[in-house]
């Protein structure tokens, strides 16, 4: 074998042992979020659920450390008030308008599904005002 294959082989064999040596999660609720989306495994049920607040608050903490703790990190804190999101607010050559956003600048969605199968979706903490609001 030429020694750059030997080297990638070599790297590739490494990274499977740090990959694999890496310690499991043994939190008793697992949270994660992606896209905006927040959810929660219910440990009892192993089902999605929506978070707690406290779990909530718990991410968003986490979340916040992970963009400052390191040094190397490209991650920027978030804009903290509405004036400093305003701030980053860009034009661009192709007409879109783009900004960053603030903590009170953001909602939660809920969707809920019911036993018969429909969907129920609510907006932040509050329940839907009436049966017609669920969704199919």
């Amino acid at each position: 074998m030429k020694c750059p294959t030997l080297l990638l082989l070599a790297g590739l064999t490494a990274g499977f042992a740090a990959h694999a040596s890496e310690p499991a999660v043994t939190d008793s609720d697992a949270t994660g979020s992606f896209a905006g989306v927040t959810v929660a495994i219910d440990p009892a049920t192993g089902r999605l659920r929506a978070p707690t607040a406290s779990e909530q608050a718990a991410l968003r903490n986490a979340a916040s450390r992970m963009r400052t703790d390191t040094s190397m990190s490209i991650a920027k804190p978030g804009p903290k008030t509405r004036a400093e999101a305003e701030r980053t607010m860009r034009r661009h050559p192709d007409g879109r308008v783009s900004m960053q956003v603030s903590e009170d600048m953001m909602s939660n969605v809920i969707a809920t599904q019911q036993a018969d199968g429909s969907i129920v979706i609510t907006h932040g903490d509050h329940a839907p005002a009436t049966e017609g609001a669920a969704h199919e």
